[in-house]
């Protein structure tokens, strides 16, 4: 029973890890936020400087202005027209249904020859997005795009459901241990 118990557990905690991770194109890693666009990198920050310092990498925190950057690391993309597009996450197939309809803002193709592209926005209600940066050259031979879904201002409902997950697994396990200390049967003299 405890067995089973355990592996259900993990089965659970390694599911919600997953969708934690499910962030499309940015990651982090060695402490930046990074974010695939072809081969190439760039790194994400975002900032909300009405509401605290501190800079997020995917979910942005709460509604407001907002203030996005990208990072080119590699110089290929500082050749490279770029572009941003945020779209409300409204269950469409693909990006492109209804693009001009769910384009919550777009900034147009420029070159960033310091590699440096940065837009404040503000995000007026929560909810989920989609995030697209196009990177092309002048003759358009080569298109790079990145897509990253993100939510804004359902980080807190998030963080709380993860935290009563745990907080109830920790009950559970400590009822049980506590359960199975006490049920101990006395071992039999021969």
């Amino acid at each position: 029973m405890f067995v089973k118990f355990i592996v259900a557990t993990l089965l659970a905690t390694g599911f919600c890890v997953s969708q934690a991770w499910a962030h499309g194109g940015v990651s982090i890693d060695e402490g930046q936020c990074k974010m695939k666009i072809g081969p190439d990198q760039m790194n994400f920050t975002g900032y909300q400087p009405l509401k605290s310092r501190e800079q997020f990498c995917d979910d942005i925190p709460d509604v407001g202005p907002t203030i996005i950057v990208l990072d080119a690391v590699q110089d290929e993309l500082r050749d490279m027209n770029l572009e941003i597009r945020v779209l409300r996450d409204v269950g469409q197939k693909n990006d492109d249904e209804n693009l001009e309809q769910n384009t919550e803002t777009y900034v147009p193709p420029k070159k960033y020859r310091t590699g440096t592209l940065n837009f404040e926005y503000n995000f007026a209600q929560k909810g989920k997005f989609i995030g697209l940066v196009k990177a092309s050259n002048d003759d358009g031979t080569k298109v790079y795009v990145s897509r990253f879904p993100f939510s804004v201002g359902e980080t807190a409902t998030r963080d709380i459901t993860v935290m009563t997950f745990f907080a109830a697994l920790g009950l559970v396990g400590f009822g049980l241990w506590y359960k199975n200390s006490f049920n101990k049967k006395p071992s039999a003299k021969a």
